[in-house]
């Protein structure tokens, strides 16, 4: 949940004998620290960036958004009710611990009895998980369910050890010692100087040529928020990956000969939060006359570079959900102060909180601040640290917040928490019967164009009572040096370090 610039380029990957692969540190840069290690807390983008490092999930998703195999290794859906896995049976936890059916019913209970949890929304469905033998586990649901498979490709999906759990505590969420099963281990964490994972000597996966992932023996985390200082870093060799480049960066990046630079479309969309249970964005005309007022082209023209697409909602252009016909809102200020004049008001003015450190960030907030005052609205930019960004509006102490959502693969992940009647992430105390109903049905229903009907219904409502400002949909970049081999881009953003090497 971190507004991110996106960018495009291209390079190539040298290929090696597996056995020298094996070996080498690398160094990430991340646009913002960790906030925590606990999947069933976490709402960042920057924690899944290492959790799913440290954390196996029950099955994965690939550069296509397909879904793969991963602690499971099938699936079967004898009824649209039950959905069965059929799990590893060679893998063990970090601590040593085996790897089974109880294990994954203690993750997802951990889940289903944690209301407070961002994941409980995500997996409201479920009525049980069965250990039916310790291969196999049947998943038992309220009504049909057809995002489950997406949504345990992510931290819904993250199989923990039960027994490190048990021992660790409320230490989890910092030094989740011996608690996963993928390729790296945690190692340490100094917040706001760097956390670095490890090689995991007993991870189950192996190359096609039968040599032990992964092939680094660490990575190392630090946290960089000013995205010109991250590139920097990177063209010096500090770092020698970077999660995001700033749009200003772009240039040098493409023409660095030094660098590998990729792009494919991302799931995101960045915008602005806005507390409908707060004042002034309790009236519904109020949060209409920001929308109104806002010019998303001259953002993503001026800030972003054209690296970014304009967002008329949650569902972005690369989904089969996409209306590409739907554009309800376009600069106007003149609509913006006839929106405002219907909520009996001539002028309002709010406070727009924001993640410091981004220059990028704060020129976003600035261009806002700009365009809405011509409409008689007037925006005191807040700045503060990202953990406490977050923690604000979790807490829905704020008024606007200027958040983003790196995206799902399946359009139910990018809109059900956000927009349910007490959705995991609906921070903006956001409730409506009718997108309510349209979205527990594109759940319980297979059919694909059905599902993508319901969503458009329910977007056009969304949009229509606006309790999130959509400004733009991101691009999944890749940013590393030509050092840095066997390195997949994915539409997630996630950098998956599992099967990359340092080339000598």
């Amino acid at each position: 949940m971190l507004m991110l610039l996106s960018a495009c380029g291209g390079g190539s990957t040298t290929q090696q004998t597996s056995q020298s692969k094996s070996g080498g540190d690398l160094s990430v840069g991340l646009a913002s620290d960790v906030v925590t290690l606990d999947p069933l807390k976490s709402t960042a983008l920057v924690d899944r960036q290492v959790m799913l490092n440290i954390y196996d999930t029950l099955v994965r998703v690939d550069a296509q958004n397909n879904i793969q195999p991963d602690l499971a290794t099938s699936w079967t859906q004898p009824n649209p009710k039950e959905l069965d896995f059929t799990l590893r049976t060679d893998v063990k936890f970090q601590d040593g611990t085996p790897f089974n059916a109880d294990a994954v019913v203690f993750n997802i209970n951990r889940i289903l009895s944690t209301p407070s949890s961002p994941r409980y929304s995500e997996l409201s469905s479920v009525q049980a998980v069965t250990a039916v033998d310790p291969s196999h586990v049947r998943f038992s649901l309220k009504k049909p369910f057809s995002p489950l498979l997406a949504t345990l490709t992510d931290r819904s999906g993250m199989i923990l050890s039960p027994t490190a759990v048990g021992k660790l505590g409320a230490n989890l969420s910092n030094a989740p010692t011996g608690v996963g099963s993928g390729p790296f281990m945690f190692g340490d964490w100094v917040k706001s100087d760097h956390l670095t994972i490890k090689r995991n000597p007993h991870y189950w996966q192996k190359d096609a040529q039968g040599t032990a992932l992964p092939y680094l023996n660490s990575v190392k985390y630090r946290p960089i928020t000013n995205e010109s200082v991250e590139f920097s870093n990177l063209q010096t060799g500090t770092i020698q990956a970077a999660d995001t480049v700033g749009a200003n960066n772009v240039a040098a990046a493409k023409s660095n000969s030094s660098l590998i630079y990729k792009q494919m479309p991302g799931l995101s969309f960045y915008g602005i939060m806005l507390n409908t249970k707060a004042a002034p964005f309790d009236n519904v005309n109020v949060r209409q006359a920001v929308a109104w007022g806002i010019n998303r082209e001259e953002i993503v023209s001026g800030v972003l570079k054209g690296l970014g697409t304009v967002s008329q909602g949650p569902i972005p252009p690369s989904s089969w959900a996409y209306d590409k016909n739907f554009a309800p809102y376009s600069y106007s200020v003149d609509k913006a102060k006839a929106a405002l004049a219907k909520s009996g008001k001539s002028s309002v003015s709010f406070t727009l909180s924001i993640a410091s450190g981004s220059p990028a960030v704060a020129q976003q907030a600035q261009f806002i601040q700009s365009e809405l005052q011509p409409a008689g609205i007037t925006v005191n930019i807040k700045q503060e640290p990202f953990a406490t960004l977050l923690s604000d509006t979790s807490s829905h102490n704020f008024v606007a917040a200027m958040l983003g959502w790196s995206g799902r693969p399946d359009p139910d992940g990018n809109i059900y928490s956000y927009f349910h009647t007490g959705g995991g992430n609906n921070d903006m105390q956001y409730s409506n019967p009718q997108v309510d109903k349209l979205l527990e049905d594109a759940r319980a229903t297979l059919d694909q164009k059905q599902r993508a009907t319901d969503y458009q219904q329910a977007e056009q409502q969304i949009m229509q009572d606006m309790p999130y400002v959509f400004i733009y949909h991101g691009i999944s970049i890749q940013a590393t040096t030509n050092k840095v081999q066997n390195f997949t881009i994915l539409p997630t953003t996630i950098m998956n370090f599992s099967n990359v090497y340092l080339s000598q």
